[in-house]
């Protein structure tokens, strides 16, 4: 009866899932245009992961060069201008109908009406101001600012974002701008990290953490599918993490990957869309990626799994909270999908032998028996596999 009372409470609270998302606001069918009169190429996506935080935009290019014309990409009203040396440094926020506001960073300087606002002093003025919705209003492709490197800006470039307005979750410009942005490259990835768990888990034989390349050459392609010959052995509670970026074929830069998802045996444990971050989320992205290990090589493993109490929205796992827990002798197929905006595609595959091996800890014993009783429970459950975003608020494409 208990047993039972528990799954009728973890459905109760499964289905309750989407209860507080935020309703749409205004109208949602307004055409976005480009800020800018040339082909758009990237210099840097949405939610890249940075110490601290998450790329809260697209840095589109402009030549390394100052000067450019930047337009509104919908409809709206001018809402508020900033200017501050650091952070955007001079920065405009347009306000539109459906319920997003776009804010253009780093600028060198706003359109003439709106300069006209502002009483500048000199290069340490730190401004605010904000207008109502009838007084600056702007429509799809209107001039409203020109290209600078102002504030925290390493080379002359405009930075895109877009905020809902209400809660200002921070979401993809490229849900909007996508259509206009040239990729046929699919997502690369490098190499996998194994993380056992600590008197949990053992991978090859060792309970420590362990990174192995793929192996795989760079390919700008489409779609692609790679499968590591090597064969590993694990036994326990093991979790993953992955290396990859993605790139596209007008530029040598990279770039975070938007959709990663990690099957074993063909059944979805993990998943990952970075379509929208809630601000306060920010520092979070040091617990999804492995931060430690950021410090000493510069290169981010972001995790195939959730630790207790990682509140990120963009992540989905199975009731196991993404680890996989090898608990019978035989091989376990693992298959990493990494997709971009544009679905451009790749796979990696590899195969993983659950070998019997004793873990280690004053627990280990105990710990062995738990998960083997835990794995034939969680089979009950594995069809819910969100059910940690019940725990926190929505911030999707679905406002």
């Amino acid at each position: 009866m208990l047993r039972q009372g528990f799954l009728a409470c973890c459905f109760l609270l499964l289905t309750g899932c989407g209860s507080g998302e935020s309703e749409p606001v205004g109208n949602s069918n307004i055409d976005y245009v480009s800020p800018v009169d040339y082909d758009i190429v990237l210099a840097g996506n949405f939610g890249e992961p940075r110490p601290w935080h998450f790329h809260g935009g697209i840095d589109v290019k402009t030549g390394n060069q100052e000067g450019k014309h930047i337009f509104s990409v919908a409809d709206g009203y001018v809402s508020r201008l900033t200017v501050n040396m650091y952070g955007f440094g001079n920065a405009i926020y347009v306000s539109h109908p459906d319920g997003n506001t776009s804010v253009y960073c780093h600028l060198k300087r706003f359109a003439d009406a709106y300069e006209a606002q502002l009483q500048r002093t000199g290069p340490k003025d730190t401004l605010s101001l904000f207008f109502p919705a009838d007084k600056f209003p702007v429509r799809a492709g209107d001039l409203i600012a020109i290209s600078g490197n102002t504030g925290n800006s390493t080379g002359p470039h405009l930075h895109l974002e877009i905020h809902n307005s209400k809660t200002w979750a921070m979401r993809d410009p490229l849900e909007f701008l996508g259509h206009l942005v040239a990729d046929s490259v699919a997502p690369q990835a490098h190499s996998f990290m194994a993380v056992p768990v600590p008197g949990e888990g053992v991978f090859n034989g060792d309970s420590s953490k362990q990174t192995f390349g793929f192996g795989a050459g760079d390919q700008k392609v489409q779609r692609s599918t790679f499968s590591v010959q090597r064969q590993f052995t694990a036994w326990g509670r093991v979790g993953f993490a992955l290396w990859a970026d993605d790139y596209s074929e007008a530029t040598y830069n990279h770039y975070g990957i938007r959709h990663t998802q990690l099957l074993v045996d063909g059944r979805e444990v993990f998943r990952a869309d970075v379509d929208s971050i809630p601000v306060s989320c920010q520092p979070e992205v040091n617990r999804w990626g492995d931060y430690d290990h950021w410090r000493r090589t510069r290169v981010w493993y972001m995790k195939s799994y959730c630790e207790d109490g990682l509140r990120l929205p963009i992540l989905h796992t199975d009731i196991r909270q993404g680890y996989v827990h090898f608990t019978e002798e035989r091989p376990y197929h693992l298959t990493y999908i990494l997709r971009d905006f544009q679905n451009n595609e790749s796979r990696y595959t590899f195969t993983v032998l659950g070998q019997r091996t004793a873990l280690q800890g004053p627990s280990a014993r105990l710990q062995s028996s738990r998960l083997r009783l835990l794995s034939c429970s969680y089979r009950l459950l594995d069809d819910y596999r969100l059910y940690r975003q019940c725990l926190w608020p929505q911030y999707t494409h679905r406002w």
